[in-house]
């Protein structure tokens, strides 16, 4: 499976599986599918141009993708990486594709020069939380009632690993 970096002209297909995981998956992610859908395809050029983003294609449209970034906002935690937006479609889970999009994901952050990874994590979400186990995190933390979808709490866990 080969796993890409987005590049801006990826924006139109970025957006539509970013907001089919934003409304299938409402408690897996943060993000509100409201504000994500009101961004116009400009700005979601410029989330590639800014951003680090990477998927895979089957068939010729992206069937899974995530996210990579850095704590650069203090030399102190600058070694941290962060998973993020981590997403299969249907079609492709069990396929190896989630698996992929980690090591890329991985590779990526010890060429980035980073130490440590982390990632939130719905808890319930034992599938997620199984792929991640399998790419070397570890639950180091847990975030009761850290998000409220439709007037109901979820816990997420804090995961991370070492890099390197």
């Amino acid at each position: 499976m080969d796993v890409v970096r987005l590049r801006p002209d990826d924006a139109a297909d970025l957006r539509e599986i970013r907001l089919e995981a934003l409304r299938l998956h409402p408690t897996a992610f943060s993000a509100d599918p409201d504000v994500e859908g009101a961004f116009t395809l400009a700005r979601w050029r410029e989330r590639l141009e800014r951003g680090v983003m990477f998927g895979c294609r089957i068939g010729g449209g992206l069937a899974g993708i995530n996210a990579f970034s850095l704590d650069t906002h203090s030399r102190k935690t600058a070694h941290v990486a962060h998973l993020g937006a981590m997403y299969v479609r249907e079609a492709a889970r069990g396929t190896g594709l989630a698996d992929a999009l980690m090591v890329h994901w991985l590779a990526h952050a010890a060429a980035a020069g980073a130490v440590q990874a982390c990632l939130d994590v719905e808890a319930s979400n034992r599938r997620a939380i199984a792929l991640y186990e399998r790419h070397g995190f570890a639950i180091k933390g847990h975030k009761p009632r850290s998000m409220k979808v439709d007037g109901v709490f979820y816990d997420e866990y804090e995961m991370w690993r070492a890099v390197g």
